[in-house]
């Protein structure tokens, strides 16, 4: 389809334009998304149904036929009013320019504010941190693109203008984000390399699981073992989809549950004594090395899980970037306390 002849429009609020001749037939929200392919196709149908991207100065449905000569207005919502109240969290801001940033998210924080929790969250944090973020989805969760598990650390997007939201997430929409994680499994996977390709749903027995189910959504995820440890596999993940749990479903799935994970069948806890018990040769030796290593009691008590690397096409520049979050204190202690027990150097780039 031949796109509108149109100026940049990235920092303005609204904008219109007449559909040039040889257009004719096209569903208006398929126009638009072929027009503006930094907008995603949801973004503008809700455009659409909120009465923001009109035809003629008249209301419009998403499927109204575009005919040469229509002229379309269409006007970006206003940023609502933050409710939300900012917190002094610390952050770990990995990359920030006027547009968007990059955090290294912590373990044990809720990514935005749900029912019954409306503090404490990365969103309260970032209100504290930023003067400006995205409000595509609303004013619960300003400048959040896609999420993280609340016990999943690792690097996470943030957009602070609606443009850059958009964006963003049509890359994501369109599966062209590359995000890589570092997991460590309960047990050695037994194949090196793999695509997972298994359908995920709600659990019907838990609402707070997923689980396998071929009538769920389509997802994907590849992986590669990094090391196989006689009791242990640390793993690197590149997940296709983005379904909520996936990576976790998928080992699970392996008979590989992630290390701590104890919603999909792990040990709640790793500790030192943990490892002693699963090793055949004098402990007293492994003690000694402990100690020196500074190592001993809980190692770790979430989910072994952290969202590495991503690599994205900027908003702004138009330029790749991929962003690196280091494994934080916790992931580092299981491998250093793994290292005292069967060394290797394969994790010596995960170390600080």
């Amino acid at each position: 389809m031949e796109r509108p002849l149109v100026p940049n429009y990235e920092n303005l609020d609204s904008f219109d334009f007449l559909v040039p001749e040889g257009t004719s037939g096209s569903r208006l929200d398929q126009y638009i998304a072929n027009s503006f392919s930094q907008y995603t196709r949801s973004f503008i149908t809700k455009l659409i149904k909120d009465g923001n991207i009109t035809i003629n100065n008249s209301a419009v449905k998403p499927s109204s036929k575009v005919k040469a000569g229509h002229r379309i207005f269409i006007s970006l919502p206003q940023l609502e009013p933050l409710q939300l109240k900012p917190e002094p969290i610390p952050l770990d801001i990995l990359y920030e320019d006027e547009c968007m940033a990059a955090v290294n998210k912590q373990a044990d924080l809720v990514v935005h504010p749900v029912k019954g929790k409306n503090g404490g969250t990365l969103v309260n944090a970032l209100l504290h941190h930023f003067a400006n973020l995205s409000e595509v989805n609303g004013y619960i969760r300003p400048g959040i693109v896609h999420r993280l598990d609340r016990f999943t650390s690792g690097v996470i997007l943030i957009a602070k203008t609606n443009y850059a939201h958009a964006f963003l997430a049509k890359q994501f929409e369109k599966r062209e984000i590359q995000k890589e994680y570092i997991a460590l499994t309960e047990k050695p996977i037994e194949c090196k390399k793999g695509n997972i390709s298994l359908p995920i749903a709600m659990d019907s027995r838990c609402r707070e699981k997923m689980s396998v189910n071929h009538g769920g959504k389509p997802s994907e995820t590849n992986y590669k073992v990094l090391y196989n440890y006689p009791q242990f596999s640390l793993v690197h993940v590149f997940p296709k989809t983005g379904r909520t749990h996936q990576i976790r479903v998928h080992l699970k799935s392996l008979g590989n549950p992630i290390v701590a994970d104890d919603l999909y069948g792990a040990s709640p806890v790793l500790t030192v004594d943990n490892l002693l018990k699963k090793v055949t040769e004098d402990s007293i030796k492994y003690e000694k090395r402990l100690a020196d290593e500074n190592l001993c009691g809980k190692l770790i008590d979430r989910q072994a899980l952290h969202a590495w690397k991503i690599n994205f096409i900027h908003p702004r520049t138009k330029k790749e970037m991929l962003i690196h979050a280091p494994l934080p204190l916790d992931f580092q202690k299981v491998l250093k306390a793994l290292n005292v027990f069967w060394p290797n150097k394969v994790v010596d780039k995960f170390l600080s």
